[in-house]
């Protein structure tokens, strides 16, 4: 008898926490301020915007480089753009304009409570942003490259829907998911250790899972996944973690079969989103090729369509 009321006690629990946990998910707890672009010798001036769907304040880093094109860098999310300071480095050593912002509800951009419509908050942020990058004046005259890791990289293949001009290329890092659910289903696994002793098993756990993986898809609120980008002349690359534990090369592949263009490859000692740390060489390579050949062909339709302008 004792050892049933027990168990009805962590189900019980199990739903409060799944909700609580699922709103973390897009609201996580503020980070401790990380390193700056200036840490690592970089130019840089400060980037601050209004969101133009809901007022909340998004800033970030412009890093100018010899330019003319931009890359702009979204982090995974519970993480800040500090994350992505080794890959700012590696495309302004490169040549090019880099700019990186915190999301919404991630570092020093504003915070919001919301409970739903997040996957179109996050994808309209991105498109204000984007929009911000071709009116500056240091930034406007070249060429776009978004790049995007874990999560962001659904927020960025999400947004070439909705572009005027979209970017010349797109780099996808460790992500997207291809389907939502199980994903999450696994998320929750994979933070299995983290939970209370007796939400680690049995029935507590199933419905944990459940409840986690459900709020978390009812406050996304994801509308035509993937997205169909016929005749969008965005390339696409994708990138899996060959030792990925939280979105693995599984996930991954089938998102990139839907564009049959696009490049993928799967680094095979990464974990999530440190392929640039596991296999650094052929990460550099790959990663610095496709851009700058999408940068060329962009430039070259530019040219093209001027001609018969």
């Amino acid at each position: 008898m004792r050892a049933t009321l027990q168990a009805l006690k962590a189900v019980a629990a199990a739903v409060p926490l799944a909700a609580r946990h699922a709103y973390e998910l897009y609201h996580p707890p503020r980070a401790k301020p990380g390193r700056t672009p200036q840490s690592k010798g970089l130019p840089l001036r400060e980037l601050r915007l209004t969101t133009s769907r809901d007022g909340i304040e998004l800033r970030g880093w412009v890093v100018p480089g010899a330019g003319p094109h931009t890359v702009v860098v979204c982090h995974g999310m519970g993480r800040t753009m500090s994350s992505t300071l080794g890959h700012i480095e590696l495309l302004h050593r490169a040549g090019w304009h880099v700019v990186a912002y915190d999301l919404r509800n991630h570092g020093d951009s504003g915070r919001d409570r919301r409970l739903g419509s997040m996957a179109e908050r996050y994808t309209s942020d991105l498109a204000d942003v984007l929009g911000r990058v071709e009116a500056d004046p240091e930034l406007g005259g070249g060429q776009i490259a978004l790049y995007g890791f874990s999560f962001s990289t659904w927020v960025a293949l999400s947004v070439l829907t909705r572009l005027d001009r979209p970017p010349a290329a797109l780099v996808c890092d460790s992500g997207p998911m291809f389907d939502i659910a199980s994903g999450l289903h696994h998320f929750a696994q994979v933070r299995r250790s983290s939970l209370p002793e007796e939400l680690r098993g049995g029935a507590a756990h199933a419905v944990y899972r459940f409840f986690f993986s459900a709020l978390c898809r009812r406050m996304l609120a994801v509308r035509k996944w993937p997205p169909d980008l016929s005749g969008t002349p965005t390339r696409l690359m994708f990138i899996a973690g060959g030792q990925d534990p939280l979105v693995p090369e599984s996930q991954i592949t089938p998102v990139a079969d839907r564009y049959p263009h696009a490049e993928r490859w799967t680094a095979p000692n990464a974990l999530h989103m440190n392929a640039l740390r596991f296999d650094r060489e052929e990460y550099q390579e790959r990663v610095l090729t496709f851009l700058t050949r999408a940068f060329s062909q962009s430039d070259g339709r530019r040219s093209e369509a001027a001609r018969n302008g």
